[in-house]
């Protein structure tokens, strides 16, 4: 019982200490200037699905700031959760919030600054370049990197993007594809399946696989309806096609010093092999599901035809 109770007691005394510490950076963030910043870009889709790895690779860039998780922090207060009830002033604080949360935080879904990321953490040759990282003097960009908990809450609140994009034009948002079936796998071991709608930790590899592929299908809809507002990449690509593409989209210069760089962080190994009969099921899967849409269904497929 006694322990119980002190379990409880630290319990509250945590969420009384994180409050404390988001209302101080809230009232930190209105001192805020925002009007050099361009772009600000939510990345969509499935954990386990190299956001991490992007997201430290793009904060390599002078001009780049990004905020990691933090979307319990930001969902759900009116102040701050724009794509809950958009307006611009709910916007502005966000941005100024988000900018603010980026100077701390932690490993986790409290998240914060990118520096505290699992990918920074075990990774040496991301640690290292991200720990010679100077501070950021003038940041264009703002990348928040909270996919899957975006995705959904996108879709929860019924969000309006078509008027949203309308009367923003820094708003973007951005998908990279991994190997799904390595994505799959991930999602099980790390326990982040419970994430996706309906889905739970004694969920299996297919049913796991056909979620990925639904995420995937949901942004490629709003990609085809707002082309220069979402953009994608296949893991596979060259990393410096990939962070030249990534550069054009988010309006920041991609110079030979971050190019660089970032292709070398912006190694990407597969570590699974996967069931003969599980990697049909896919090829089966991605026909049936992007059947209108051969372009992306080819750039999936590649992922088994050429390993």
């Amino acid at each position: 019982m006694k322990q119980s109770l002190r379990k409880i007691s630290r319990a509250v005394r945590s969420l009384l200490w994180d409050h404390l510490e988001k209302e101080r950076d809230m009232r930190l963030a209105a001192n805020i200037c925002t009007d050099s910043v361009q772009a600000v870009c939510l990345m969509l889709g499935p954990y386990r699905n190299l956001t991490t790895l992007t997201a430290s690779v793009l904060y390599l860039h002078p001009c780049c700031q990004v905020l990691n998780h933090a979307g319990l922090r930001i969902f759900g207060d009116d102040r701050i959760d724009f794509l809950a009830d958009f307006n611009e002033d709910r916007f502005q604080q966000f941005l100024q919030y988000s900018l603010q949360a980026c100077e701390r935080g932690r490993r986790g879904s409290y998240g914060g600054s990118i520096r505290h990321s699992h990918a920074v953490a075990e990774r040496t040759e991301i640690r290292d370049a991200v720990a010679r990282v100077a501070p950021k003097e003038q940041v264009t960009c703002l990348l928040w990197k909270e996919s899957l908990r975006t995705s959904n809450h996108i879709r929860q609140c019924r969000s309006d993007l078509a008027d949203m994009l309308a009367r923003n034009g820094a708003l973007r948002f951005m998908m990279p594809v991994r190997n799904p079936l390595d994505c799959a796998v991930s999602n099980i071991h790390k326990g982040h399946v419970r994430h996706f709608e309906g889905l739970n930790k004694n969920t299996n590899a297919e049913t796991t696989l056909a979620a990925i592929l639904d995420e995937f299908q949901w942004f490629r809809n709003l990609q085809k309806q707002f082309p220069e507002r979402f953009f994608h990449f296949f893991a596979y690509d060259e990393p410096v096609r990939i962070l030249r593409g990534v550069a054009t989209f988010l309006h920041i210069e991609p110079s030979k010093s971050w190019l660089e760089s970032g292709s070398l962080a912006f190694q990407v190994t597969s570590q699974y092999e996967h069931a003969t009969e599980l990697v049909s099921r896919y090829r089966k899967m991605v026909e049936v599901k992007f059947d209108g849409d051969p372009e992306f269904a080819d750039g999936l497929l590649e992922f088994v035809d050429n390993p």
